[in-house]
């Protein structure tokens, strides 16, 4: 059977609550960067609608493999996953022979050629969610277990936090090792020496603090990441100006003034910055509000899986918002050092937005067989209470018989 006529046996209904979410999220998004973006549109590239048009072409993109991914069976991903990673092992090669963007290998990108660039970073979220879980059910009976739960499932980890070291991608690696991590923690992998191993992986991070502290542009962020304003970079003073402008109710939509290029990159990783001056607190509030939300309906699709291998999935794919959303909120906060990570949904960017839309296809999926499965217990239960019902009822006119038949 193909996987989309399996999968059309084991699903159930769409989680309406949770698409309706989902929907208000990458609409309330759309707004939000043609807010953010017209005027860099205009002044970089002569044309108001550069950014939004193209966020809106991969939106309707997106959604299509969405719907699509929602209608296959998530287990057909098993079948992939090794060939994923070496996929992902080769594309992150190819980008270190590319054009630099920023002073960064981050894409596959060459000056002159007339395609669009491809961040393979957001691919390798996925497919480390993919190879997490499928090494976690693969040795199932011996998750509890030091090497096979915990040790084996990151050693596919290591090439790529060397590759991408490479680039340098430094926020990107530490969201990989946090999604990675949050599947090994959430799925019982190491069982007791899960402890053990946190208290190493607090002392590891702060090993590559300490290293990561000696590289160029690291050490830039962090020695301008301060609570003296005068000390901050100019990003960072920019975006606190847009914070505490914003006030309670914000300047209204449109109305920012940080985002006439003052603000760099207002368009991508300091988008949430617009949305507080032009909201203001009500409308921050009202954006974490909605990814609570959404976070907390991938926990409630994880734990209602039908099996662990969806669970699993559920919980990373939860994880990688979940932390995106965190880092991006803190960085324009002030909260912690300037790092590249996106606002899930609102930030610009073809490739996350065409990833996370997929993601939220398998999100999709994972419910519609949890839904499936749950229905067929309930109906299973059912059919076993009426039988024993039926049989006692049978049984008493059975047994008074006997009675007279004995007198």
């Amino acid at each position: 059977k193909s996987a989309l006529d399996a999968s059309k046996e084991k699903t159930g209904p769409y989680p309406y609550a949770f698409l309706a979410n989902l929907f208000i999220i990458q609409v309330f998004g759309l707004l939000m960067l043609f807010s953010a973006s017209y005027t860099t549109g205009y002044l970089k590239y002569g044309d108001s609608y550069y950014f939004i048009s193209n966020q809106f072409a991969y939106t309707v993109v997106g959604l299509i493999a969405m719907f699509v991914a929602s209608r296959f069976d998530y287990h057909w991903l098993r079948r992939w996953t090794k060939w994923g990673y070496w996929l992902c092992i080769i594309l992150l090669c190819v980008v270190l022979t590319c054009d630099p963007i920023n002073g960064c290998r981050r894409w596959i990108h060459w000056d002159g050629v007339p395609l669009p660039s491809v961040q393979v970073s957001e691919i390798v979220k996925f497919e480390m969610v993919l190879m997490t879980a499928h090494i976690m059910c693969r040795y199932r009976a011996q998750r509890k277990t030091l090497y096979r739960g915990f040790i084996y499932p990151l050693l596919p980890l290591l090439p790529i936090v060397i590759l991408l070291f490479f680039e340098p991608h430094f926020s990107g690696t530490i969201l990989i090792c946090l999604i990675t991590g949050s599947i090994l923690l959430l799925g019982g992998g190491g069982g007791i020496y899960i402890v053990g191993m946190l208290g190493l992986g607090a002392g590891g991070i702060w090993l590559l603090y300490n290293f990561a502290a000696k590289i160029p542009y690291v050490a830039t962020r962090l020695e301008t990441w301060s609570t003296d304003f005068s000390a901050l970079n100019w990003q960072t003073q920019q975006s606190l100006l847009a914070i505490g402008s914003g006030s309670w109710f914000g300047l209204g939509l449109g109305n920012s003034m940080e985002k006439q290029l003052w603000l760099p990159e207002c368009t991508n990783d300091f988008i949430f910055s617009v949305v507080c001056e032009e909201l203001g607190f009500a409308g921050a509030v009202v954006v974490i509000i909605l990814f609570a939300a959404l976070i907390l309906q991938g926990i409630y699709i994880a734990y209602g899986a039908a099996d662990l291998y969806g669970t699993l999935l559920a919980l990373g794919i939860t994880a990688q918002i979940a932390w995106q959303v965190f880092f991006n909120i803190a960085v324009v906060t002030n909260s912690m050092p300037a790092t590249g990570i996106s606002l899930p949904f609102f930030s610009s960017g073809g490739t996350s937005l065409l990833m996370l839309l997929g993601e939220m296809g398998v999100l999709l999926n994972v419910a519609r067989q949890g839904a499936k499965a749950k229905a067929d217990r309930q109906a299973a239960q059912a059919a076993q209470a009426a039988a024993e019902t039926g049989g006692q009822a049978l049984a008493v006119p059975y047994a008074a018989g006997r009675r007279l038949a004995a007198r």
